[in-house]
């Protein structure tokens, strides 16, 4: 496996594997309507990560580090078998859905996406992703409660839920969502 920085000749690969692996991790409690919702998302994930590759080269043209990384995993044959992107900052979507509720989490970088092909969990790829796409930096992630494998390979990474929860509103299943911290 090769996990590289995401490239404009693999958006549209990463959005279509990124929308897959959301709605295979969370069937078994979402409602029916979830997958609908993704794929809803298609157009407009398509040209935010279009934009997100522009932003990161052009960080990166300027000696700066990208405010937001997207990384692909490939097999040896080309297929994505897994995909990762952090951000520093603060989801807009997080202010949209808690309002005045929202309260800051302490760290600077958020891993927004890791996922990775059903039949390679358990193969460290998902630890590759993570690693590659935090380094060892803190940082914080949102995770649907009842995904609790999840929960304990994040735990076992240093983060821990902080806390802060919240529902993860309609265009997402209005699933239960852990906040979960690493400080260090």
């Amino acid at each position: 496996m090769t996990i590289l920085p995401v490239t404009h000749d693999d958006v549209t690969d990463v959005v279509r594997a990124h929308i897959a692996l959301q709605h295979v991790s969370y069937a078994h409690v979402a409602d029916g309507g979830h997958a609908a919702a993704l794929w809803g998302t298609y157009d407009r994930r398509v040209a935010d990560l279009h934009d997100a590759v522009d932003a990161a080269a052009a960080a990166r043209a300027s000696g700066r580090e990208p405010e937001a990384t997207h990384w692909v995993a490939r097999t040896d044959r080309g297929a994505v078998a897994g995909l990762a992107a952090a951000f520093r900052g603060v989801g807009e979507w997080e202010h949209d859905l808690f309002g005045d509720a929202w309260r800051p989490s302490g760290a600077a970088w958020c891993l927004d996406t890791l996922y990775v092909m059903p039949h390679l969990r358990g193969a460290r790829l998902g630890q590759r992703l993570l690693d590659t796409a935090l380094r060892a930096r803190p940082a914080y992630l949102w995770v649907i409660a009842a995904n609790e494998s999840a929960m304990r390979f994040y735990e076992r990474n240093g983060f821990a839920p902080d806390g802060f929860t919240g529902r993860s509103g309609p265009g997402w299943g209005d699933m239960d969502m852990v906040r979960m911290v690493r400080t260090a």
